[in-house]
């Protein structure tokens, strides 16, 4: 075992969980999280409760919204940055003017996903649902990625619903004023039309750009983040880190 450390300048802060380990697809040759976001394990089965995960809106950050029991509000954000943890009510979008701009790529505004990781195309997304081996919940599960069907919330009502049965997955692209997502049920899988507020599950995938750089394979975990005096620390804006993975 040997631990391979990475120095690191960070040009914008981003959420980051205390480890992070990864899948790989040889189908797709794409590299991802083991979990959705918020999940505290790997999927046991399509409806594992502990590896359902969080339900962001489309565009958000990490900023409590996305937690299954957050609270709501009815008031539309006029800014990309909502000074609060409710999951907004909205008949289409959180946001009084829709922002194009949120979520692309890996430095895009408010990506809520680790340091290195992205949300997915609907083309990367689409690419791993022609790999499996069912087009449904159980192909879905028994792909590298374990996906599970942790239903959806609503953006009218800000109720949960469908756990179990269906889920709608992430995607950074949009389809006019609504954003695409990898939807998964019972009996079928397919890419779709989700409102940016409704609620739904994030896969993060990683970046191309940044595992070349930082020579990441499959299975790395993460140990701790330090700081520049050795300090474990948490990602910040601008600042110099150093990323400890365990080979």
């Amino acid at each position: 075992m040997k631990n391979l450390i990475i120095f690191l300048s960070v040009a914008m802060s981003s959420s980051i969980s205390a480890q992070v380990t990864t899948v790989y697809n040889p189908i797709t040759g794409e590299t991802w999280m083991d979990r959705n976001l918020g999940a505290t394990q790997i999927a046991a089965s399509f409806d594992d409760v502990n590896a359902y995960g969080d339900l962001y809106q489309w565009g958000r950050n990490t900023d409590g919204h996305q937690i299954r029991t957050s609270s709501t509000t009815s008031i539309l954000s006029t800014t990309n940055f909502p000074n609060h943890s409710d999951f907004i009510l909205a008949n289409s979008d959180w946001l009084t003017v829709s922002d194009d701009n949120l979520w692309q790529g890996v430095n895009g505004i408010n990506n809520p996903c680790p340091l290195g990781f992205r949300l997915p195309t609907e083309a990367e997304l689409e690419a791993e649902r022609l790999s499996w081996t069912s087009n449904d919940a159980a192909g879905a599960f028994e792909s590298p990625l374990k996906l599970t069907i942790g239903g959806a919330r609503s953006r009218m009502s800000g109720a949960i619903g469908n756990v179990g049965t269906f889920v709608g997955y992430r995607t950074s692209d949009l389809n006019g004023l609504q954003s695409r997502m990898l939807g998964i049920s019972l009996t079928t899988s397919f890419m779709g039309d989700r409102d940016r507020a409704d609620g739904n599950c994030v896969r993060c995938i990683q970046d191309e750009t940044v595992s070349s750089i930082l020579e990441i394979s499959n299975q790395k975990t993460l140990i701790k983040i330090v700081g520049i005096l050795g300090r474990e620390t948490n990602p910040k804006a601008n600042t110099i880190l150093f990323y400890i993975y365990d080979d």
